[in-house]
C-alpha cells in the first residue's frame, strides 16, 4: 500500500510541476511595454490578470495609450489556448473581406501573422498580431482614419522580445 501511495505523489508532483512550467505571470510583459505606439504615450499603470480553470492557464495585460488630445489606442497581449482573441485570430486569418464599412485582411508584421480589421466609418479598427502560436499582441483603436496608421503602431511592439518571453 506505501508503494502505490509513494507513486501516486510522486505522479502527483509531476503534474504539479509540469502545469506550473506551463503556466505564465503577466508581470513578465511589463517591462516589454512601449513608452510610446503611433505617437501615443503610456497611460496610467497597465492591468493584468493570470488566470487557472481545469488545468488551462491565460494571462493577459492592458496598458492605454493617449496623446492627451483625444486620440488613443489600447495594447493587449494575451496568451493561453482559451484566452480571449485566440481563436478569433485563427479564423479571422484564413480570409479577406471587404464591405463599404469593414476591412479584414491578412498581413505580415515583423516576420509575425497578423490580421487587420478596419472600421471605414470611424468605429474602433483592430490589429492582430501572433507573437507566437497561443500569444496575441492585440491594438485597437477609434483615432487612425488609416489602415497604415495601425499597422505601423504595430510596429512599435517588440513582438520578438514578446514571443520570447513565452515558452
Amino acid at each position: 500500500m506505501r508503494k502505490y501511495i509513494t507513486v501516486f505523489l510522486i505522479a502527483v508532483s509531476f503534474i504539479l510541476a509540469s502545469s506550473a512550467a506551463n503556466a505564465f505571470d503577466y508581470q513578465d510583459w511589463i517591462p516589454l511595454l512601449p513608452e510610446s505606439i503611433g505617437g501615443l504615450d503610456k497611460q496610467g499603470e497597465p492591468e493584468g490578470m493570470n488566470m487557472e480553470k481545469s488545468g488551462q492557464s491565460m494571462s493577459t495585460l492592458k496598458q492605454e495609450y493617449s496623446d492627451g488630445s483625444g486620440n488613443d489606442a489600447r495594447l493587449t497581449i494575451v496568451t493561453g489556448t482559451n484566452a480571449p482573441g485566440v481563436r478569433e485570430f485563427k479564423t479571422l486569418q484564413k480570409f479577406n473581406m471587404e464591405t463599404d464599412k469593414r476591412k479584414v485582411k491578412t498581413l505580415d508584421i515583423s516576420g509575425h501573422k497578423a490580421v487587420l480589421d478596419f472600421n471605414k466609418k470611424g468605429g474602433r479598427s483592430s490589429l492582430m498580431i501572433a507573437a507566437r502560436d497561443k500569444t496575441l499582441v492585440v491594438i485597437e483603436s477609434r483615432s487612425f482614419d488609416t489602415e497604415d496608421a495601425l499597422i505601423s503602431m504595430g510596429k512599435d511592439v517588440p513582438l520578438s522580445k514578446i514571443a520570447d518571453s513565452v515558452e
